[in-house]
This record gives structure tokens, sequence and C-alpha cells, in this order.
């Protein structure tokens, strides 16, 4: 993991931005902390961060608008949402918006830095994919796409895998691709507490 991770923190809360950048500290992160998403958009105008946490409940503009004008600048930058509202539909409306995971308030230090810890090793990793043609093996990739279109309906990581028989890292890293081409359609469900599983569609 490389020195100088910046974390970018958006929350009007004083006392919760103080225990994000005290957390960030520990893991010797860089905090970068703001209060609104104007505050925020001033950070983005000259920094990309590796992350992004973004509170739910926020005066002006809130967090699933925060989300969704933040994806449209940074459209690879995980974004974590901050929340004490575990409805299924809220949760929907923000990986719609672009959000890529949740982490429930209060903040609970351990199960936040986990979670960080996953989206910035896989960040890590995408930067040795500057493009994604140089890394798709045309074969492999219609493997998957005639598997994705004989299906009717959404279909999870796992049937893919069982499907096309290829290694779970490579269908991810492939379906990653279709979607940002925008072949591939996906749809968050919901199973209890806890973080959704993503479900695959080839568009029709």
């Amino acid at each position: 993991m490389p020195h100088n991770i910046s974390i970018l923190a958006i929350d009007d809360d004083p006392g919760t931005l103080y225990t994000l950048g005290q957390i960030c500290q520990y893991q010797n992160w860089k905090p970068l902390l703001a209060r609104s998403y104007p505050e925020a958009d001033a950070v983005l105008s000259d920094t990309v961060p590796f992350l992004i946490l973004v509170d739910y409940h926020m005066p002006s503009v809130d967090g699933l608008s925060a989300v969704a004008r933040i994806r449209k600048k940074l459209p690879k930058t995980p974004i974590l949402v901050l929340t004490g509202d575990e409805k299924a539909s809220v949760m929907e409306r923000f990986i719609a918006a672009g959000a890529n995971d949740y982490a429930l308030k209060p903040i609970r230090a351990l199960d936040l830095i986990s979670r960080i810890n996953v989206y910035l090793q896989f960040h890590q990793k995408s930067r040795f994919y500057t493009d994604y043609e140089k890394n798709i093996a045309p074969n492999t990739l219609n493997i998957i796409e005639d598997y994705l279109k004989a299906q009717s309906d959404f279909v999870s990581i796992d049937q893919i895998v069982d499907g096309t028989q290829l290694k779970k890292k490579t269908a991810y890293r492939y379906l990653q691709y279709l979607i940002d081409k925008n072949l591939v359609e996906t749809r968050a469900i919901y199973g209890g507490k806890g973080r959704p599983s993503v479900q695959h569609k080839w568009r029709t």
C-alpha cells in the first residue's frame, strides 16, 4: 500500500469528523475533512482522494445528491456512505447514485477500517490497469458475454463463475470492463442486514 493515502470525509457533525480524522491518522492515512458538499467540492478541485466517506443526512446538499455529483467527477473513486438508516430502499438509492458501500453509524472503528482497506486494495490494484483493453482477452470476454446473453434474468457472480468455469477474480475484472462499456447492468440485492450483493444482466 502506498504512502500518503488521502481519505475525504464529508459530514456536518464536528464530532463525527473528529472521529474519522483520528481513525485516518491512526492508520497513517491523510484525512481531508469537509463539513458540507461545497467544502468537499473545493477539496476535489485540486485533489483526488483514494476514497470518499459521505454522510447521509447533511444540510444544503444531502448525501444522495453529494454521491451523485462526486461520481460524475470521479467515476472510479470508491464512495462509502455513512448512515444509521439500514432500510433497503435507502441503500438502493445510494447504490444507484454511484456509492460502492456503506458503514453504519455510530461509527465502529474496526468495521470502518476493514471496509476502507478492501477498497484501498482494489484501488491500488486498479492503478496497474491504465487501459482495460490491454488486459482483456477476446476469448475470455466472449465466454462471459455468451453466458450473460443466454440468461433471462440477473445473475450473481457465483452463478457466472459456475456457468463459465472462470476464476472469480477474472470474472470480476471482465464484468467491470463490460459495466464500464455500458454492456452490463447491475442491481443490488439485500438479504437482511449487511452489505448488498450485486447481480448482473446483459443489456438488451
